[in-house]
């Protein structure tokens, strides 16, 4: 909908008349003769919503919409006036058909003169600003109309989460429920904060409201936890103490435009099997599993790429967020962590990305299973698979032009799965050429990552068979140990690439 900023040709011909010089009412006239509006918006727009507001003071009407309205251009308008007040313009009947795709006006004649009221039809933002501010610093701040996502940034200045001074702006038709005053000091410190208002036209809205500014450095901070002991050993390295069976830990804010892969270093006691890493813990689509963390006894590094999350979130995703870390499911696990951040890709990620081999399907059925091409992106090859029975399920892949070689032995891939599954792949469909990556995938319903080193395995299938990796060659793709026949496994990215590009 678009800003209304001036009055309609109508209202200004009859300025441009000298009709406004007599815009005050005699004494025979009313100066509020408008005494209500109904409009009759067109059949395309019949589950739209509408609320009118008068504003006498500054001779204002209005029109509030529940929702983008189709076509504004034949409403059909009624005019509730006082005794003896007519229509002057635009027409002298009542009602009238209008249109509301620009801003318009309607002329009342009363007594010996003309009262002006100049009308708008927008949707209803139940929050139409909101001002932010923490000792003299002010935040600049945004909000999405359509995710009702909020976003305070404080850019470089030190800011107490905890203690933000906030003042909301509402529409006309709405009222605070949570928290119920419109200025006030909140704590902004969670990873996101959640604001309602009751609107007449869509009953509760709520917004999700994030804080942050820029982290002092590359490296994230550890700023709470649950389940867990935090102590901070200083330069950017954390010892985490696990006191419960749901051990979490959340950091300082990150802006998204600092890329997308979340890496840092830890050591673990014992092994914690696949961390979740998560955006928001309240939006599934903003979460995602990572690769397993063993047990180390030194330094080991850790990388995963959220690219999953950002592009299924696509334009929806936030100026910043915190990264939250569930970190398995055991008490007496003492890990330590150093150097969390989220950065772009390195050489050696962008090499695996530019110049892995990618697996590629075709619509069909194979043996015991269906494929279908999900994929909306090139650069997000996204498969359906389903077995319609656990006994030997396969779909052979489009044979590759490129010749692939023994160095070709780490293997990836994301999925979302309805049953647990495993994973055995042939590089030809004959025995001998066959590999299982070996580890059991749990059913999920955000994306999970996999990765194994297969470089032992392909060497041996590429010692006893040189031509495995001949150009002109079908990989043959076959999920094992299917849990539940039926259950639709989607797989991003299958691909296969080299451990160095140096």
């Amino acid at each position: 909908m678009k800003k209304y900023l001036q009055l309609s040709a109508l209202c200004l011909i009859v300025l441009a008349a000298g009709i406004f010089s007599s815009c005050k009412d005699d004494e025979s006239g009313s100066s509020s003769p408008l005494l209500g509006m109904s409009v009759q918006l067109a059949a395309a727009d019949s589950t739209v919503s509408t609320r009118i507001n008068i504003d006498h003071a500054n001779r204002l009407v209005t029109v509030s919409l529940s929702q983008e309205a189709r076509d504004l251009s034949h409403v059909l308008c009624t005019f509730d006036l006082v005794n003896g007040a007519s229509l002057y313009t635009p027409s002298v009947t009542n009602p009238v058909e209008m249109d509301l795709n620009d801003v318009t006006g309607v002329n009342i004649l009363t007594g010996g003169s003309i009262v002006c009221y100049k009308i708008v039809a927008e949707v209803d933002s139940p929050i139409k600003d909101v001002k932010a501010s923490y000792g003299g610093a002010e935040a600049v701040t945004s909000i999405d109309k359509k995710s009702r996502l909020i976003n305070v940034y404080f850019g470089s200045d030190p800011v107490d989460f905890t203690q933000v001074q906030v003042e909301f702006v509402i529409s006309a038709i709405s009222s605070m429920v949570d928290p119920t005053s419109t200025n006030l000091t909140m704590d902004l410190s969670a990873d996101t904060t959640y604001v309602k208002v009751q609107n007449d036209l869509v009953g509760t809205a709520t917004y999700k409201m994030i804080c942050w500014n820029d982290p002092s450095d590359s490296y994230l901070s550890v700023k709470r936890g649950t389940d867990v002991e935090i102590t901070d050993n200083g330069g950017g390295s954390y010892t985490l103490n696990t006191t419960g069976t749901a051990p979490t830990v959340s950091t300082s804010m990150f802006p998204v435009s600092a890329g997308s892969v979340v890496s840092f270093s830890y050591k673990a006691t014992e092994a914690i099997g696949r961390p979740k890493l998560s955006l928001d813990v309240n939006n599934k689509k903003l979460q995602m599993l990572g690769y397993e963390m063993d047990q180390a006894d030194d330094w080991k590094d850790y990388s995963v790429d959220l690219y999953n999350v950002y592009f299924d979130m696509g334009a929806n995703m936030a100026p910043g967020y915190p990264l939250t870390l569930s970190l398995g499911s055991k008490s007496g696990v003492t890990i330590e962590i150093k150097d969390i951040q989220v950065r772009e890709k390195n050489y050696q990620e962008q090499m695996l990305t530019d110049n892995a081999y990618y697996f590629k399907f075709n619509n069909g059925s194979g043996n015991n299973l269906t494929c279908s091409n999900e994929t909306t992106d090139e650069a997000y090859q996204t498969y359906r698979f389903v077995a319609s029975s656990s006994s030997d399920p396969y779909y052979g892949a489009l044979s590759h032009s490129q010749t692939l070689t023994a160095d070709d032995n780490q293997f990836y891939f994301e999925y979302k799965s309805e049953t647990n599954f495993s994973q055995e792949l042939f590089w030809k469909a004959a025995g001998g050429y066959s590999l299982q990556i070996g580890q059991a995938l749990e059913a999920s319903d955000i994306w999970v990552a996999v990765h194994a080193d297969l470089t032992d395995k392909v060497a041996t299938i590429f010692k006893n068979h040189p031509d495995a990796g001949d150009a002109g060659s079908s990989f043959r793709w076959d999920p094992i140990d299917i849990g539940t026949p039926n259950g639709p496994m989607i797989i991003r990215n299958p691909r296969i690439g080299k451990k160095s590009y140096e």
